[in-house]
C-alpha cells in the first residue's frame, strides 16, 4: 500500500482548505478597527491567507485570496468609486496577498518575510488605486502637511493602515509558524 496521497484527494485537500481559511479571513475582516473614514482598517486578515498560501503555493494563494476578495465586495455591498476601484481595490488588492506562496513550505524567517511580501504588494495596489482613481478628492491637508501631489496622499493615506496590518501580519505569522511548522510545510500531506 503506498503512503502518497492521490493528487485528486490533494486538490480536494487545498480546496476545502481554501474554503476554511477565506472563511476565518473574513469572520476576521468583520473583526477590524477601522481608522479612515473613506476606507481602510486594521484587521488580521493577511494572517490566515498568508499561511494557507506558504501551505499551499502561489496558485492556489492567489486563488483563495481572489475568492476572499470577491466575497469582500459582495459583503461590502459592492460599494466603490466606480469599476476600476472594485477591480483595485478589492481584487487585485486582495489577490496580490497570494504572493506569500513565493514562500512555498518555507519554514523559519521565510513566514514573517511571506507576510511582509504579502502586505506590501496589498499596499501598493492600494496605493496605486489612490492616486490613480481617489486622486480628484484629495484633501487641500492631511495629516497637517500641504497635499498637492496624488501619489504622495495615496502613500500616507494607504500606510495609515496598511503599515499596521503589516506590522500585526509579520508578528502574528512569526509567532504562529512555530507551533504550525509541520502544517506549513505539508508534512501531513504524504
Amino acid at each position: 500500500m503506498s503512503s502518497t496521497v492521490h493528487p485528486s484527494r490533494l486538490r480536494l485537500r487545498a480546496l476545502c482548505e481554501a474554503a476554511i481559511f477565506v472563511a476565518i479571513a473574513i469572520v476576521l475582516h468583520q473583526l477590524r478597527f477601522r481608522l479612515m473614514p473613506q476606507g481602510g482598517s486594521v484587521s488580521f486578515i493577511l494572517v490566515p491567507l498568508v499561511i494557507y498560501s506558504i501551505r499551499w503555493g502561489l496558485a492556489m494563494g492567489l486563488l483563495s485570496s481572489f475568492a476572499f476578495g470577491i466575497i469582500r465586495t459582495i459583503m461590502a455591498g459592492g460599494f466603490a468609486w466606480g469599476w476600476q476601484a472594485v477591480v483595485l481595490d478589492f481584487f487585485v488588492a486582495n489577490t496580490v496577498i497570494g504572493l506569500a506562496g513565493l514562500f512555498y513550505r518555507r519554514a523559519g524567517s521565510a513566514p514573517m518575510l511571506a507576510a511582509f511580501v504579502a502586505g506590501l504588494a496589498q499596499y501598493a495596489i492600494h496605493w496605486l488605486a489612490g492616486a490613480l482613481i481617489f486622486a480628484e478628492w484629495m484633501p487641500e491637508e492631511f495629516m497637517g502637511m500641504p497635499m498637492g501631489n496624488p501619489w504622495i496622499y495615496s502613500l500616507l493615506y494607504n500606510a495609515t493602515y496598511m503599515v499596521p496590518n503589516i506590522i500585526l501580519a509579520v508578528i502574528t505569522v512569526g509567532l504562529l509558524s512555530v507551533p504550525l511548522k509541520t502544517y506549513i510545510r505539508g508534512e501531513d500531506l504524504a
